[in-house]
């Protein structure tokens, strides 16, 4: 569950870590109630669980309390980074002297397989671009979950990463701070860009990222899910797994497995997924129907691909299922390419030729589906 940044912040101040002063605000009259409480202007902020919300228009400073409420009228209901936005953060402005980065997130992809420290000198919004150019200038600390983080491992990094003497102490402080949270709220990933350090002194946390562990969440009956009306939120209240991609095709199938080897045949044979859909056992009732209506309102779509093995389930059942969904759908135009193998499918595919929509695309492999749907597609 990816919490929004004030909700991380919360978390960040309950820790002793320094977070801006800010208000949440749902509505224009509460920034405007509120924007006088920040005479040297403000900061607003779209929450929405994006780290691109900068460079998406979410994000804006403000000198009068008219500017403020032009962007807020803006931003409430704006779609930002894919998610609407139904509240803002408005916080203090704050003079800054540099910007660090420093996160502690879950390193599935090691033989540590724990908690890792991450941290550079050089933080800001294009981090991500920064570490791909230079590896370099990442900092990383194993932490054994047995022992947690070691002082020594702290002091070796901050010496590192050329932290400067004055700064030391509060950087310390921070990073054991933030692993602390870490922690104690089962999060994959807790992030702090930037860690601003302050004209003046001292540091404050100008943004911030928590992801928690959904295994866990039974223990942290207090942090309440961001509400969210995304694709992804409606297609899990249908009982789907649904991720959306940037391409242009999209899929339907049953099982992850399969999901994923149909993806891969995809990009092998050039097309561009639009989308990860596994229906599961819905598949048996509306996942269909449904996932034809979710894949339906991604723009660009260009073509669709229904790939089923009747392994439990019957392919005669699933062929009911995809002709009485695109009966209900005479003027879809996207032509729909169908893989039925396993369990009747000698039915199945009887029942989509007698169907006769003129958007459906019945093959025999998985091979002749995944060209077929790139060359009907246009992709290929």
């Amino acid at each position: 569950m990816r919490l929004l940044e004030y909700q991380a912040k919360q978390l960040f101040s309950n820790q002793g870590i320094s977070t801006p002063r800010g208000i949440l605000c749902r509505s224009l009259e509460e920034i405007e109630r509120e924007f006088p409480k920040f005479p040297d202007g403000a900061v607003l902020k779209a929450q929405v669980p994006s780290g691109k919300r900068g460079k998406g228009g979410g994000i804006k400073i403000v000198s009068t309390k008219d500017e403020a409420l032009d962007f807020a009228d803006f931003l409430f209901g704006a779609n930002i980074c894919g998610f609407q936005v139904d509240c803002i953060l408005m916080e203090e402005k704050i003079a800054l002297a540099k910007e660090y980065y420093l996160s502690v997130i879950t390193d599935t992809e090691s033989r540590y397989s724990g908690p890792m420290v991450l941290f550079t000198v050089h933080g800001g919004m294009d981090i991500e671009e920064m570490l791909t150019e230079h590896p370099e200038y990442l900092q990383r600390i194993n932490v054994d979950p047995r022992y947690g983080l070691m002082d020594f491992q702290v002091r070796r990094l901050i010496k590192e990463a050329d932290v400067p003497a004055a700064e030391q102490k509060v950087i310390t402080s921070t990073i054991c701070s933030l692993y602390q949270v870490y922690w104690k709220y089962d999060a994959e990933v807790a992030e702090i860009n930037p860690l601003a350090i302050i004209e003046g002194g001292g540091v404050t946390a100008l943004d911030g990222k928590i992801s928690v562990d959904n295994s866990a969440l039974f223990r942290h009956k207090d942090l309440e899910a961001p509400r969210l009306d995304t694709v992804e939120a409606r297609a899990a209240a249908k009982g789907l797994s649904y991720v959306e991609l940037d391409g242009d095709i999209g899929i339907i199938s049953n099982g992850a497995g399969l999901t994923m080897a149909t993806m891969d045949q995809l990009a092998i044979a050039g097309g561009k997924p639009a989308n990860f859909m596994d229906t599961g056992e819905r598949i048996l009732r509306d996942g269909i129907e449904d996932g034809l209506q979710i894949i339906s309102e991604q723009p660009g779509l260009r073509a669709v691909l229904i790939n089923v093995f009747g392994g439990g389930v019957r392919c005669d059942v699933i062929a009911q299922k995809i002709t009485e969904a695109m009966a209900r759908r005479s003027a879809f135009s996207l032509p729909v390419v169908v893989c039925l193998q396993g369990r009747n499918h000698e039915i199945g595919h009887q029942l989509i030729r007698e169907s006769g929509h003129p958007a459906l695309h019945l093959v025999e492999t998985m091979e002749e589906a995944v060209r077929a749907v790139t060359r009907l597609g246009g992709t290929a």
